[in-house]
């Protein structure tokens, strides 16, 4: 059947062939000139070289024959463009799997070559729009202050977002493209109805440009300029044809080759765009971070194709220490040697680059640690007795829990002899303890899938079925739900938030303000409220205590939480606009159960009453938030 190759699996070869080896795989000599190399011709005769090679291209200005590696195997063996592709595939590992060539498949394919080619001219015009445009003085201003240069600039495509929405939809006019194909970009966003305007978030913020691992531009990054509380940080592009959070690293493409020809192929991972950036311009070229979401199994996957091991470099507070544990535990997972290096108190990479220099920077990772000696440090370094012998069992527990993750044999092994070390204890006895870590994780594994964020529909179905859910002396008395029910996925993230931004005064007042208990569905989501109130109010080890009486599943469920950060389905939202978000689908989630448990006969009062859940519940999630609370007050008074 006629057929053709995914341009995904064609950017996945080029991305894995560096074409300097591959032109020395002809055994053609290649001559260091600058940052590119330069060789004599082989498709035509001369003896001074006139032909450059880059590691995504060749050009001979002798006889014009220029491309890229595609082009170039199809010069050297006579081959059509499939074949070629075939032979590069299989060298570099990538699996072809041919399309059929149908209408759908080609109206897919040139929907994403019209995004492609948006993406990489909206880029250039919010470049020049930095460079020249009045309204981004701002932007300038910014750039000068963090001594981002002009260079730095255009290396890796910052730009500036026009603020109105009017000005981008001029440049989509001028350029050819159409709303949908807009909103198809996520440039634009539809209004809320038909006839409102549509919504634009980039509006006036400094924009970095994302790229996919061929350094195509795929999506955009925008921070905000202002002191705006009310607005996000970061506005980032929704997921798109070409642009999937969990597949991309920002700046893989800069930092692939680096790694490749680093001596132990080591990557650096960051937090931040600027943090990448800053690590780039400073000789730190193997620095990514991921984009829009927590680092996770899928980055992991993929920065593993290009290295042998990592190094996290995380901002030195305690959400950075917590996002550290747990993406060293995704790393041990395949295998990978993760070590995580220590920045002084208050600075992050992008401040110790500026303010300390490239020395005091690779001193730290110098002296960067495993993860498991990181996670002892950190964990006892939180407990007012670390030699008690509770404290121990704490720290061992967590420590095993990571250790656990690791199939490796031999660094098992060695993350265990150095735990035993610095905790003072045989290794035997760890080890012991370690087989009986393993036999617990082996059996929570079915029972922790199950508590994986689902569906609402099939999670309601095992929420709680008392009436009344805002006066508990009319409700019947509601036993807890079996331990293997999962958490409602709004409740999940709650938990998740709520530990992720321990001490966030926003959050503890909106969480007084707007949560009573009986809003919540599973008697686990309020037990873990009550803990994280407890240790608001100063009692350190509510948490502790908690576990101790919790059954063996929603332990793990509290592990999993403590071990998590914010939930990433809000990520580009601040902590109170992401709690403001959560307490919407709370409140909405207890109204619909209220609601569906109306007897089904309709009468004028079952009718009525129906109606009215259907008009707060669609106030609550649609109204501005200041009607949405005046509503949620008046629920609580009645």
């Amino acid at each position: 059947m006629p057929g053709f190759i995914p341009e995904s699996t064609l950017a996945e070869i080029k991305a894995r062939i560096d074409l300097p080896d591959l032109v020395r795989s002809y055994g053609i000599d290649l001559r260091r000139a600058g940052a590119d190399f330069s060789v004599c011709c082989p498709f035509h005769h001369e003896k001074t070289p006139s032909c450059i090679v880059h590691p995504d291209y060749f050009h001979c200005f002798g006889c014009g024959e220029s491309g890229d590696a595609f082009k170039f195997v199809m010069k050297m063996e006579g081959l059509s463009f499939a074949d070629a592709a075939e032979k590069l595939a299989k060298q570099c590992g990538v699996e072809i799997k041919v399309q059929a060539d149908d209408p759908e498949a080609r109206r897919a394919a040139h929907l994403r070559a019209r995004l492609l080619e948006l993406h990489a001219e909206l880029s250039a015009f919010f470049c020049r729009c930095l460079k020249s445009a009045p309204e981004a003085k701002c932007a300038r201003e910014y750039m000068a202050k963090r001594n981002l240069s002009d260079e730095i600039a255009e290396r890796f495509a910052i730009g500036y977002a026009p603020l109105s929405v009017a000005a981008i939809q001029k440049w989509a006019l001028k350029y050819g493209y159409s709303d949908e194909e807009m909103f198809a970009a996520g440039v634009l966003r539809k209004g809320r109805y038909d006839n409102s305007p549509p919504f634009y978030g980039f509006g006036g913020r400094l924009m970095f440009t994302i790229c996919d691992r061929s350094g195509r531009p795929i999506a955009f990054s925008g921070r905000i300029l202002t002191n705006d509380k009310t607005k996000a940080k970061y506005y980032n592009s929704p997921e798109t044809e070409i642009f999937k959070k969990s597949r991309v690293l920002f700046a893989l493409d800069k930092a692939a080759r680096g790694i490749l020809h680093a001596p132990q192929r080591e990557a650096i991972v960051c937090e931040g765009q600027i943090d990448v950036i800053r690590c780039h311009a400073c000789g730190f070229n193997t620095a990514v971070a991921s984009q829009g979401t927590a680092f996770g199994v899928e980055h992991v996957q993929l920065l593993k194709k290009f290295a042998d091991s990592v190094v996290l470099v995380f901002d030195a507070d305690a959400a950075g220490q917590k996002a550290a544990i747990k993406v060293g535990g995704e790393f041990l997972a395949v295998e990978m040697p993760v070590r995580v290096a220590t920045l002084p108190a208050g600075e992050d990479p992008d401040s110790l680059l500026r303010t300390k220099g490239p020395d005091a920077f690779r001193e730290c990772l110098g002296k960067a640690e495993s993860i498991t000696s990181f996670q002892i440090r950190a964990l006892r370094a939180q407990e007012p007795n670390p030699d008690s012998i509770d404290a121990m069992a704490r720290v061992s527990r967590a420590a095993l829990g990571t250790i656990v993750k690791c199939p490796s044999a031999v660094m098992r092994a060695a993350l265990l002899a150095e735990a035993a070390q610095m905790l003072g204890v045989p290794q035997a006895a760890l080890e012991e303890d370690y087989e009986k870590a393993k036999a617990a994780a082996a059996r929570r594994a079915p029972s922790a899938a199950s508590a994986a964020p689902q569906s609402a529909d099939k999670a309601q179905q095992t929420e709680r079925k008392d009436d009344d859910f805002l006066d508990p002396a009319r409700a019947p008395e509601a036993a807890p739900p079996p331990a293997e029910a999962p958490l409602p996925p709004a409740e999940h993230a709650l938990c998740e938030l709520l530990f992720a931004y321990e001490g966030d005064a926003q959050i503890a007042e909106l969480t007084a303000a707007h949560l009573p208990d009986p809003v919540l569905a599973h008697e686990f989501t309020r037990w873990f409220t009550a803990a994280w109130r407890a240790r608001e109010g100063g009692e350190a080890n509510a948490f502790s205590a908690l576990r101790s009486e919790l059954p063996a599943t929603q332990c793990a469920w509290l592990d999993a939480i403590m071990l998590g950060r914010a939930p990433t389905e809000l990520s580009e939202l601040s902590p109170a606009e992401m709690m403001c978000q959560l307490l919407r689908r709370l409140w909405a989630d207890a109204l619909r159960r209220v609601q569906g448990r109306l007897p089904a006969a309709s009468t004028p009062e079952n009718d009525a009453r129906r109606l009215m859940y259907s008009t707060q519940i669609r106030c609550i999630e649609r109204d501005p938030w200041e009607r949405a609370v005046k509503l949620l007050n008046a629920i609580m008074l009645t």
